[in-house]
C-alpha cells in the first residue's frame, strides 16, 4: 500500500487499492459508487489524479478505460489493452495524471454530461499562481506526492522553491504522510536558518487541500551537477581527468562542515548525498531537503538513497529507530567518492554474494584512481568512511586531519600503484562469461526466448531492443567469429523460435530496433551464418511485409529503421525490389522533414497515438542524426541527389546546435534543451556515428571535426556513463570502433579499450560467471539495448573486429550500387 502511495509511482496509476469493474448498466453503477462511497467515507485516503472523484471528498474515483479491452501491440511496440470507438476502430487507454477520457466516450453516468478531457500539458500557457503571491515557471519534478516548482514571489521579486504535499499520499505506518515530513522539513529550515547553511523558509500554506512549503532558491547548481560541469579532462593518451585537489579539498571540506554543524546540533543527516547540496558559485556548500533530519535513536520511517546509505541505515525495518551519527560518515565517504569522480557508489549485487562490499569498493576505486591523481589522494579516506562496521569509520576529526594530509589511524592498505596491468585476460573472461550466460538462460520452450527485463516483458518478444532478434544478432556475431557446435545449434534454436511466432502477431511495426525490420535483418544474419536458403526466404518475406510509410520517422520505431533493412536486403540478395523499397521509405522520411529556426528536424507527430508524440530530437534512436544516417545510405544506393543534400543538411544541423567544452562536443536531447548526454540514443556517440560517415562522402572538414569531437566527449564520460548499448558504454564503444576503422588512429580502438575496462569495473559475479549490470546498474538482465546483448556485441567487435551492427555497407562505406550487384 505503501509503495502504491509512493513517489516513486506514477502519476496515472498512484493510490489505486481496489478497481471494480461495472457491467455497463448505468443504474446499478451508481448504486454500487454510492455504497463503497458510504462504506469508505472518513476513512483516510490519497485522490485518484487519473480518475474523478465520485462526489467532492470521496475515495471512490472513476475513469473511462478498459478492463478487458482488445490487446494489441502499440506503435512503441508494447502490449496494451485498446479501446474499441463505436466505428470500430482502435485507441489507446490512456492513463495519465489527470482525467482523460477519448473524444468519443459516451456520457458521464454520474454527471449525465459528455466528459471533458482536459490536458494541462496542452492547456493555455495562463501561469500558476499559489497563495495569490508565487508564480510558477518551471517544474523541477513532477510526482505523485506532489511536485517541486520554481517560482518567482511577486511581493519581492525573489526566487523559490515551492515543494507541494498530496494529503494521504506516501502514508506510512506511523500515521503520517507527505504533509508531515513537509512540515518537519519546515521546522529543520527553521532550527538551522541563523547558521545560514541552509536555504532559509519562506512560508507554509494549504491551498485546495494540498499543503505547500516554500524556502528560497539558491543560486547555484548541485553538487552532482557541479561535479559533472567542473571535472576536467587530459586527452592525450596519458587520459587524467579528475578535480584538482585543491578544489577538491575545499569542497570535501565544506562537505565536513556540513555534517558537522548537522552533528552538533544533535541530529543525524540519513540523506547526505550529491543531490542534496548546492554549490554557490563562490564554491560555499548549502544544504538542501532536509526532511529526513532525525535525533539518533527516534523513531523513523525508513528511506535512503541507494549507494549513499550504511549498511545499518539500508538494512533496517520500514519503521525503525534512527542511526547513529556514524551512519553519515558513510554518506559523507561516498559523496566524497562522488565529488572526486563523478561516480555513484553504486554496484550490482553478486549472487550469491561471492565479495566483501569494502573489496568491491576498493576493485572500482583502484580503476578509477590510475588515471585520476585526486582520486587516489581521497581513496585511503573514502574506503576508511565506506567501512561496514560503523565503529571503524573514523571521526570529523579525523577526516578534516585527513583532508590536511595527516594519515588516518587506522588507514586502510594504499592501493597498488597505478598501473594500467595486463587488461585482455579480463575482458576475455567477460566476454566469455556473458556469451556463456547467453547460452545458459535461453528457454525455447517459454512464451520469451530469454528472460526480459520489466520493461521488455510489456515489449514484442521477437524485436531487437528486448526481444529475441537483439540477441540472436549477437549469437551470430559470435558464430561468425569462433565457430562451434554449441553456438551453432543455439543459432538455430533461436531462428526457428522466432520463425515459428513471426505468424502470431499481425502488425509487423517498421522500426529497426522496436519492430520487425530488427527480426528480419538478424534471420538473414543467421541464413547467411548458417547457409540456410529457407530461412533466408523466411526473413525476405517479412522485410517486405514491413511498411515503408510511417508517421514516425525514426530509426528505432519508423520509416528510416524499414529503409535501413531494405537496404540490407538489397545487398545481401541484389534484388532491386527492396531498393525500391528503399527508395519509398526513403521519400516518407524526406517528407516529414521541417525547418525551424535554421534547423531541418523529424518531429514525431503530435496526434499519433504514441507516447512518442510530439518527440523532436536530435539524436540517432528517435531524431536528426538516425533519419539523416538512412537518408546518406539511400542516397549512396539509389543515386538520388535530394536524400544526400537532406542528409548533408540535417548534418550542418547537428553542428550549430552542437555545445562545446573545452575541446569536446555534446549534444541536448533536442531544440528544447536539457541536460547533455553522450549515448548513442540521443547525443554524442549516436551523432558522431552519423558525422563521422557523412564526412566521408562530402570531405566537410567542420563535419569530420563534429565527429571528432564527438568522440573526445564519449571518452570522457568513460565513467560516469551506465554500460548498455542504447544509453551507454557499449554503443559508446561501437561508435569509437569506427572512428577507429574510418581514421585508422590507433588512438580511438585505445579509447574503446578503456570504455570496455570501465564496463568490467562494474562486474558482478552470479553463479559463478562475471557479467556487466544492466543500465540500472544494480540489476542483471539479457536485453539488447539495456542489458548483456549490447554489450556482447561491443565486446566481440572489440577482439575479433568486423563490420558493427545494424548498419548496412551503403552507410558504413563507399558508394556500393556496383559492389552489391
Amino acid at each position: 500500500m505503501a509503495e502504491l502511495c509512493s513517489r516513486r509511482t506514477d502519476r496515472g496509476s498512484g493510490g489505486k487499492f481496489i478497481t471494480v469493474y461495472p457491467d455497463g448498466h448505468d443504474d446499478r453503477l451508481r448504486a454500487l459508487a454510492d455504497e463503497l462511497h458510504l462504506t469508505t467515507e472518513g476513512l483516510p485516503g490519497p485522490g485518484i489524479l487519473s480518475d474523478r472523484p465520485y462526489r467532492p471528498g470521496s475515495l471512490v474515483h472513476y475513469r473511462f478505460g478498459a478492463f478487458n479491452g482488445v490487446p494489441m501491440l502499440g506503435n512503441e511496440a508494447s502490449y496494451e489493452a485498446m479501446l474499441m470507438a463505436p466505428d470500430g476502430s482502435l485507441d489507446r487507454d490512456r492513463r495519465e495524471a489527470w482525467f482523460c477520457p477519448p473524444s468519443w466516450a459516451p456520457r458521464d453516468p454520474f454527471t449525465g454530461q459528455r466528459p471533458a478531457s482536459p490536458d494541462p500539458d496542452r492547456a493555455g500557457a495562463r501561469p500558476v499562481r499559489l497563495d495569490d503571491r508565487y508564480v510558477v515557471h518551471e517544474v523541477v519534478r513532477h510526482a505523485f506526492t506532489g511536485g517541486v516548482y520554481r517560482a518567482t514571489d511577486e511581493r519581492d521579486g525573489s526566487r523559490v522553491i515551492v515543494k507541494q504535499a498530496r494529503p494521504h499520499t506516501e502514508a506510512t505506518a506511523t500515521g503520517e504522510d507527505v504533509r508531515d515530513a513537509r512540515r518537519h522539513e519546515a521546522a529543520m529550515l527553521e532550527h538551522f536558518a541563523s547558521f545560514g547553511r541552509t536555504p532559509r523558509p519562506v512560508a507554509l500554506f494549504e491551498q485546495q487541500g494540498d499543503l505547500f512549503l516554500v524556502q528560497e532558491a539558491i543560486a547555484g547548481l548541485t553538487l552532482r551537477d557541479w561535479v559533472a560541469q567542473n571535472l576536467t579532462h587530459d586527452d592525450g593518451d596519458g587520459g587524467e581527468w579528475g578535480l584538482t585537489a585543491a578544489l577538491a579539498e575545499r569542497l570535501a571540506a565544506g562537505l565536513v562542515g556540513l555534517v558537522e554543524l548537522v552533528h552538533r546540533e544533535g541530529f543525524v543527516l540519513r540523506d547526505l548525498n550529491p543531490n542534496n547540496v548546492m554549490v554557490t558559485e563562490d564554491h560555499e556548500l548549502r544544504l538542501i531537503d532536509l526532511e529526513l533530519l532525525a535525533r539518533p535513536g527516534e523513531r523513523v520511517v525508513h528511506a535512503h538513497t541507494p549507494g549513499y546509505a550504511a549498511p545499518e541505515q539500508a538494512d533496517a525495518r520500514s519503521v525503525d529507530r534512527c542511526p547513529g551519527l556514524t551512519a553519515d560518515l558513510y554518506g559523507l565517504g561516498a559523496t566524497l567518492l562522488y565529488l572526486v569522480t563523478g561516480v555513484d557508489p553504486l554496484l550490482a549485487p553478486d549472487d550469491p554474494p561471492a565479495r566483501p562490499f569494502r573489496r568491491r569498493i576498493a576493485s572500482l576505486l583502484e580503476s578509477l584512481c590510475r588515471d585520476n591523481p585526486t582520486a587516489r589522494r581521497f581513496a585511503p579516506l573514502v574506503l576508511a568512511l565506506l567501512h561496514e562496521q560503523p565503529e571503524q569509520r573514523p571521526g570529523l576529526t579525523e577526516v578534516r586531519r585527513a583532508l590536511a594530509g595527516q594519515p588516518l589511524p587506522q588507514s586502510p592498505p594504499m592501493l597498488p600503484p597505478a598501473s594500467r596491468g595486463p587488461t585482455g585476460s579480463e575482458l576475455k573472461q567477460l566476454t566469455d562469461d556473458v556469451l556463456e550466460h547467453l547460452l545458459a538462460t535461453m528457454t525455447p520452450e517459454a512464451d520469451r526466448l530469454w528472460p526480459p527485463s520489466s520493461f521488455g516483458a510489456t515489449s514484442d518478444p521477437l524485436n531487437v531492443q528486448h526481444g529475441a532478434a537483439g540477441l540472436l544478432s549477437v549469437l551470430n556475431r559470435a558464430l561468425g567469429a569462433e565457430p562451434g557446435p554449441q553456438l551453432r545449434e543455439a543459432v538455430s534454436t533461436a531462428a526457428d523460435w522466432i520463425v515459428g511466432r513471426v505468424g502470431r502477431e499481425p502488425r509487423a511495426l517498421p522500426g529497426l530496433h522496436f519492430g520487425r525490420s530488427g527480426t528480419a535483418w538478424a534471420l538473414l544474419d543467421s541464413a547467411e551464418v548458417l547457409g540456410n536458403d529457407a530461412l533466408a526466404g523466411a526473413a525476405a518475406d517479412l522485410a517486405r511485409r514491413v511498411s515503408l510509410r510511417w508517421p514516425n520517422p525514426d530509426i528505432c520505431h519508423g520509416s528510416a529503421g524499414a529503409g535501413m533493412t531494405q537496404l540490407r536486403f538489397w545487398e545481401a540478395t541484389g534484388d532491386e525490389d527492396f531498393l525500391r523499397r528503399a527508395d519509398k521509405a526513403a521519400e516518407s522520411v524526406a517528407a516529414a522533414a521541417v525547418r525551424r529556426d535554421g534547423l531541418l528536424l523529424w518531429p514525431v507527430p503530435r496526434d499519433w497515438p504514441s507516447h512518442l508524440a510530439g518527440l523532436v530530437h536530435y539524436g540517432f534512436a528517435h531524431g536528426v542524426a538516425g533519419t539523416g544516417a538512412f537518408l546518406l545510405a539511400a542516397g549512396r544506393a539509389t543515386g538520388d541527389e535530394r536524400y544526400l543534400e537532406l542528409a548533408g543538411e540535417a548534418a550542418r544541423t547537428l553542428v550549430s546546435a552542437a555545445r562545446h567544452d573545452d575541446g569536446a562536443a555534446y549534444w541536448t536531447a533536442g531544440p528544447s534543451g536539457g541536460a547533455r548526454r553522450t549515448n548513442w540514443c540521443s547525443g554524442s556517440s549516436g551523432i558522431g556515428t552519423f558525422l563521422l560517415r557523412l564526412s566521408q562522402h562530402d570531405k566537410d572538414a567542420r563535419v569530420r571535426e563534429g565527429a571528432e569531437l564527438a568522440a573526445v566527449a564519449v571518452r570522457r564520460s568513460r565513467w560516469q556513463a551506465g554500460t548498455s548499448h542504447c544509453h551507454g558504454l557499449a554503443g559508446d564503444g561501437e561508435f569509437l570502433l569506427d572512428m577507429a576503422e574510418a581514421c585508422e588512429q590507433p588512438r580511438y580502438a585505445r579509447w574503446a579499450e578503456e570504455l570496455a575496462l570501465a564496463i568490467h569495473a562494474r562486474h558482478t559475479v552470479r553463479e559463478g560467471r562475471v557479467l556487466a549490470p544492466d543500465e540500472t546498474g544494480t540489476a542483471v538482465t539479457t536485453d539488447y539495448g539495456t542489458g548483456l546483448g549490447g554489450v556482447l556485441a561491443f565486446l566481440l567487435r572489440l577482439r575479433h573486429g568486423g563490420p558493427r551492427l545494424w548498419l548496412p555497407k551503403t552507410f558504413t562505406g563507399p558508394d556500393q550500387r556496383d559492389t552489391a550487384r
